[in-house]
């Protein structure tokens, strides 16, 4: 048996009938979703050293040139692949 309906819908047969649904809940939907992601991605960046990731990248890209341009090319293949079929 295949279920079809979506889970996050308020009205889901599968939830229990005390449950609060998915809409009702103001914390999450909304622009306060949104605004508590941006600040909880703005504190790990804020503890984040960029500079030393960028040379720590940097570094192990200098020691395996052979794996970052066989990265990029199956990233350029793939991109090409795509954008054929997208145009069919």
């Amino acid at each position: 048996m295949v279920d079809n309906v979506n889970p996050s819908t308020p009205f889901h047969p599968y939830q229990p009938e005390r449950s609060i649904p998915q809409t009702g809940n103001s914390n999450l939907g909304g622009l306060g979703g949104f605004r508590s992601a941006i600040d909880a991605l703005s504190g790990r960046l804020r503890n984040t050293d960029v500079r030393g990731q960028l040379d720590k990248a940097r570094t192990v890209a200098r020691n395996n040139s052979g794996m970052v341009l066989g990265g990029l090319a199956a990233l350029v293949i793939g991109a090409g692949l795509m954008r054929r079929r997208a145009m069919r």
